[in-house]
């Protein structure tokens, strides 16, 4: 009897699941809300439809307000970024954007994905794509760097943006080596954008980094200058006379700072207000591993003032748990956090 009492009380102890342990700050909470293989970038319906996107899995999926999850599409070339928008579905794949029209109607009934601009580099190489539309009604699309450290020139390393049709696809910002976060101040409606340094210059440079574009066709560096002070050993001597423009705040090397995100000021409490989280999804060739968290960061007079984590335990040690992608907000003030490695979908709600 004891040792079943025993046996009970171990099988109990050990059946809570690692993301329970997540530590948040008081007054958050952290739950499942579903399970989609490589889940990355989110995108919801008013009606309660989630689309979304992932990367190696090459797989287009949409979890029903019932909550059970359906794969549309398989066989895609790493289509990670999707948007919503006016009850369609866009979807950014390595080659080229599509849209599903009245995607909630017709998700169910052999739906198609209709391009909308085809000719993107096809290069895989830092080849996805994080989508959003700005405040201006454009569509923003970054196309990567196609390498780990080169001189391509255009239209790599660079945000663009285009009309919702694909027509009038120009240069936002340049010299950004793989963005795969990006996002618009709520009140002065400047683009932030997070950027992942180069590797192969040991653990600890370059710094990821956090920039805001000021001014049409920025240049924030890459290949010439990492986190606005690294000289590349290769490319520094080929730098254009052109200003180069450091970041906003540094992330420590290799801690792939992807999703960014302001926080809604009229969902929550000042301490909040003119302030972000960032989706740091971890370090893969650090002799000791770096990010795996989300962090917050706020801003005084365009300048960060405090950069501190926000929810951890995406790591335990040296193992990794869980990697954390993007979020999306709810209109309540609630958030869902994407987790490619673990294939959740967590929410994380105000108490």
């Amino acid at each position: 009897m004891y040792a079943f009492i025993l046996l009970a009380f171990t099988t109990l102890a050990f059946s809570a699941e690692w993301y329970e342990k997540l530590s948040m700050p008081k007054g958050f909470k952290l739950t499942k809300f579903a399970e989609v293989r490589g889940a990355r970038q989110m995108a919801q319906s008013p009606k309660g439809h989630m689309y979304v996107g992932t990367r190696e899995e090459g797989e287009l999926s949409v979890i029903q307000p019932d909550g059970k999850v359906i794969k549309l599409f398989t066989g895609l070339s790493q289509p990670q970024g999707v948007l919503w928008h006016k009850g369609d579905l866009y979807v950014a794949e390595i080659h080229r954007i599509t849209k599903i029209k009245d995607v909630d109607n017709t998700y169910l009934k052999n739906p198609v994905l209709e391009v909308v601009k085809g000719d993107f580099p096809t290069e895989a190489h830092h080849g996805w794509k994080t989508i959003a539309i700005g405040p201006d009604g454009k569509l923003y699309v970054p196309i990567g760097a196609p390498c780990n450290i080169c001189n391509k020139g255009l239209p790599y390393a660079a945000i663009h943006r285009m009309d919702l049709d694909g027509k009038n696809f120009e240069m936002v910002a340049q010299g950004i080596r793989n963005t795969v976060g990006f996002t618009w101040h709520p009140d002065t409606k400047l683009l932030y954008f997070t950027d992942n340094g180069r590797d192969m210059m040991g653990n600890d440079i370059p710094a990821d980094e956090i920039n805001v574009v000021t001014k049409s066709g920025e240049h924030f560096g890459y290949p010439f200058i990492h986190a606005g002070d690294v000289k590349d050993p290769k490319f520094a001597k080929e730098a254009p006379k052109t200003e180069m423009t450091k970041p906003i705040q540094k992330i420590p090397a290799h801690s792939a700072a992807l999703g960014m995100a302001f926080f809604p000021k009229d969902k929550y409490p000042k301490e909040f207000h003119d302030c972000f989280m960032v989706a740091e999804h971890g370090s893969w060739n650090r002799t000791q591993k770096s990010g795996y968290r989300v962090t917050k960061g706020c801003l005084k007079d365009g300048k960060v003032i405090s950069y501190e984590p926000f929810i951890t335990g995406f790591k335990d040690g040296e193992m990794t748990l869980g990697r954390p992608v993007h979020f999306l907000f709810n209109s309540d003030g609630s958030f869902y956090l994407s987790d490619d490695h673990g294939g959740n979908i967590f929410k994380v709600s105000r108490l």
